[in-house]
């Protein structure tokens, strides 16, 4: 993409998933439209989701003036376009000459998490399945901060996976169909990315080929299947990676995702399961 894009996204070490960015964050940019002696930066979102953005100047743009202070940080609101800041110039330079950089993520980096909400597991009643690596645990891959509070659940190809919590699928990844303990796979690994209510967004990974039910854009409620488990991209195995995540500013400005705690339910109880370590569960 043009005008110096970079996206903030950390890159994981195994059996991890890839950051939610080519549905969305593709049909976002910045444009600089110039308008007299002015210079007017707009943020254009095409996509289905709210994007975070924060945008830096040039250094050389000393010689401008503007109307907000840097960086500049905006939520943009879905299917929307948004004037951010204008410069004005001095001794009549182009005021659309000043170089921008700028980072962004899928979702709202002022919303709150509901950290109360009781999130479904994303199987079939009666389903079997082993967690092979449990949230922030000691013993996992999951080091980083875009997969910390992920949870992999070791379950056959093949096995049905449903939607922990409704909401709007915001991208796909359906066509990969290779997968093994290879980092180099990372970025091929076939999943789903669904935002919420509160503009967390959960990822469910390493999905069957050609097994997802649901497209960008869709709504879908708790509990409606959308694709089946699979080992594709970065994966030891066939099983499903589940995590949920939300968009943050940090103190230098960048914008990034950043994986955050949840819980699962018993349906039936309405007690909270504590996941643990090669623990069963069946679903109810």
């Amino acid at each position: 993409m043009r005008n110096f894009l970079f996206i903030s996204i950390a890159l994981v070490c195994a059996a991890p998933a890839p950051p939610v960015r080519s549905a969305e964050e593709a049909s976002f940019r910045i444009d600089k439209i110039e308008s007299g002696s002015t210079c007017q930066i707009a943020a254009v979102n095409k996509s289905t989701a709210p994007i975070t953005v924060s945008v830096r100047i040039d250094k050389s743009a000393l010689q401008y003036r503007s109307n907000r202070s840097w960086p500049l940080q905006a939520v943009i609101a879905p299917n929307s376009t948004h004037v951010i800041g204008r410069f004005s110039a001095k001794e009549n330079l182009n005021p659309c000459q000043v170089e921008l950089t700028y980072t962004h993520s899928v979702g709202n980096a002022s919303a709150v998490p509901d950290k109360h909400y009781k999130y479904h597991l994303p199987f079939k009643t009666g389903t079997i399945v082993r967690v092979t690596q449990e949230p922030n645990g000691i013993l996992t891959t999951h080091k980083d901060a875009l997969n910390r509070y992920a949870v992999d659940f070791g379950v056959p190809q093949g096995t049905p996976v449903l939607a922990a919590r409704a909401g709007t699928v915001i991208e796909i990844r359906d066509s990969f169909s290779e997968g093994r303990a290879d980092p180099k796979l990372t970025e091929k690994t076939n999943l789903v990315s669904i935002i919420h209510s509160d503009d967390t967004f959960a990822q469910y990974a390493h999905l069957a080929p050609h097994s997802v039910l649901v497209r960008p854009g869709e709504s879908v409620k708790t509990g409606q299947m959308i694709a089946r488990s699979g080992s594709t991209g970065y994966a030891g195995g066939p099983h499903l990676h589940f995590d949920l995540r939300r968009a943050r500013i940090e103190a230098n400005g960048t914008v990034r995702q950043e994986s955050i705690p949840f819980d699962f339910f018993r349906q039936n109880s309405g007690k909270k399961i504590t996941l643990r370590q090669q623990m069963r569960i069946t679903v109810d």
